[in-house]
């Protein structure tokens, strides 16, 4: 078993350093000597920085339960609240880029005015993160849940396949014979699709599944570790069964595995119905919103819409 590490099962005591947000410039670089600062702040081409630290360290052992971790994820929204996400729960464990990774940052800077450099950067130990890294991640875990949303929806006859592009993805014109898949936003999704087969009318449906299915498992089910420990039952044939408990050196692949249960097991996900929000959560009772906060806004908005740009039909 590795030096820190998140127990995947049950709760159970795990091991990892605990993490908060930090401001790192030109001025205190040198001082806070935090490795990996200075390799993603000239990645991001600036000069100054938030980044998510374990500077000063400080280790804990504590039970942890993966069980709820992607929604609790999902539901950070600024930077108060991914402090105390990082408080509890440590770094995502995306590994400082080397110089592959620092190249591809730098090109694809300035390819996108998104933050799609962050796809697929290699998950291994870390000491900082920029904050612009967990915002690339949460939005992440909200476009799956979405989608995970709408691709049930779909199967239960509740929506129409065709209502899949657009509102929830989009093509990019092809090049070289690839459509690049967007997100609705027009963020990329990391995937692409041979011209041909964007042609077939069932290739969307096919491109959603495969694309949840995919972006989930390379993340949710990538290295992870096993250990096996004996049980003594002394019932026959032998008195005892072995069991393999699973568990992971990153959270971010604890938030990805606990998505990959989460779909597994045919959990519901509901979309918040204040139209300021629109984000997923698990519903609890007859729960409308994703939080009070929610409830209120939605409330002040249904009875001035105009005030907050809606339309009293987009409000009913």
């Amino acid at each position: 078993m590795g030096q820190f590490y998140y127990w995947l099962d049950n709760p159970e005591e795990s091991f990892f350093p605990t993490a908060s947000i930090i401001e790192i410039n030109e001025n205190n670089l040198d001082e806070l000597n935090i490795e990996g600062a200075k390799v993603w702040l000239d990645c991001l081409g600036k000069n100054t920085g938030k980044f998510v630290s374990v500077a000063p360290r400080r280790k804990m052992e504590e039970t942890f339960n993966p069980e709820g971790l992607a929604w609790d994820f999902s539901k950070l929204r600024n930077e108060r609240e991914i402090n105390e996400f990082a408080n509890r729960y440590g770094l995502l464990g995306i590994r400082t880029p080397g110089q592959a990774e620092i190249n591809k940052i730098k090109l694809q800077r300035n390819l996108y005015t998104d933050s799609s450099y962050f796809i697929d950067l290699p998950i291994g130990q870390s000491i900082c993160e920029p904050i612009e890294l967990w915002f690339f991640h949460i939005k992440q875990m909200q476009r799956l849940l979405k989608l995970y949303k709408a691709l049930i929806s779909i199967h239960k006859g509740e929506m129409d396949e065709s209502e899949l592009e657009d509102k929830l993805l989009t093509v990019n014109m092809p090049v070289g014979g690839s459509c690049q898949i967007l997100w609705w936003d027009g963020t990329w999704t990391g995937f692409t699709a041979p011209e041909e087969e964007m042609e077939k009318e069932e290739s969307f449906l096919e491109i959603a599944q495969g694309l949840l299915a995919l972006k989930v498992n390379s993340i949710g089910n990538q290295d992870i570790k096993m250990t096996p420990e004996t049980i003594i039952t002394g019932k026959p044939p032998l008195g005892f069964t072995i069991k393999e408990w699973r568990y992971t050196p990153h959270l971010i692949q604890a938030v990805y595995f606990d998505l990959w249960q989460l779909i597994s097991k045919n959990e519901p996900v509901h979309i918040c119905e204040n139209p300021n929000c629109k984000l997923p959560f698990k519903k609890v009772k007859r729960q409308k919103y994703c939080s009070n906060a929610c409830k209120q806004e939605a409330f002040r908005i249904r009875k001035d819409p105009e005030k907050y740009g809606f339309t009293k039909e987009q409000v009913q």
